[in-house]
């Protein structure tokens, strides 16, 4: 039945075959559709599923989850914010694999839809001293995918000894480990990524679609590869950081400080205001 889909091209279609039905696309009063494509080789369980992404996702008005075949699943809601909310959780993983997943606007075919773009936070450690700010780190990481701007708070992209990116990547392609950097003098170092809520990878070749046993650098060796030749590993996890522990903490200049008591009326002063006022 799913080649049916590519066959019909070549039929020679009757009357009523051919005549054509226009789809709308959405109204903007929904539904809302958030297509997904779970890169596991298990058989998925819908109600596993619901209940898992329940507990994860807290939406507003809760969702609809339909089985599309082929390890792709629709899920279906009522409130659009919800699906804003979960897309800004990315990434997501179902028993430990990667979960992708892609905004359905329009009318589309499962199958002519694309997840190869996931979004994730990434770590960028070892940066030299002095360049601990947003614009270097982004413009390093800018090798790992498309750098996302403005997708937060600027507490949320520091952390003390490294800098927070919001990073979409191509999950099709190896992770990119880090990037090698330059000093003025021509010393040359090496820049970390540590990617945040990773997912299982293959530790052979990098990618997210699948696992070590299944990569076909390892398959074509028929299994004859030592673990010490990996070039991935799980150093490349990093851990959540947590956002309500200040790692800076900014001090206000003595200029500032005595312009902000010279601006900020006295107790007394107002006690007099208000008296006036009242008289």
């Amino acid at each position: 039945m799913d080649n049916l889909s590519v066959m019909w091209e070549t039929f020679s279609l009757t009357e009523t075959e051919g005549h054509k039905y226009r789809v709308c696309g959405n109204s903007g009063d929904g539904p809302y559709l958030l297509a997904a494509r779970f890169f596991t080789g298990r058989v998925l369980s819908l109600e596993a599923i619901a209940r898992t992404f329940k507990l994860l996702w807290h939406v507003k008005k809760g969702f609809v989850v339909r089985d599309m075949g082929n390890h792709c699943v629709l899920f279906v809601f009522m409130e659009e914010s919800d699906i804003d909310k979960v897309l800004a959780g990315e990434p997501w993983s179902f028993d430990k694999n990667l979960v992708a997943l892609k905004r359905v606007s329009r009318p589309a075919e499962v199958r002519g839809l694309n997840f190869d773009w996931v979004s994730f936070w990434i770590q960028v450690h070892d940066l030299p001293l002095g360049s601990l700010n947003m614009r270097i780190a982004s413009d390093i990481v800018s090798t790992a995918g498309m750098v996302i701007s403005g997708s937060g708070d600027a507490e949320e992209f520091e952390g003390g000894n490294y800098m927070r990116v919001r990073v979409s990547i191509d999950i099709t392609k190896p992770l990119s480990r880090g990037r090698k950097v330059e000093f003025e003098n021509g010393e040359e170092s090496w820049v970390g990524f540590k990617y945040e809520r990773l997912p299982n990878l293959c530790y052979w070749c990098g990618c997210l679609t699948h696992q070590d046993q299944d990569c076909s650098l390892w398959q074509n060796r028929k299994g004859f590869m030592p673990a010490r030749n990996q070039q991935f590993g799980p150093w490349l996890r990093a851990g959540t950081p947590n956002l309500a522990k200040r790692m800076i903490v900014r001090v206000a200049s003595y200029e500032e400080d005595v312009q902000g008591a010279v601006e900020q009326p006295s107790p007394i002063n107002m006690q007099e205001r208000q008296g006036r006022t009242e008289v």
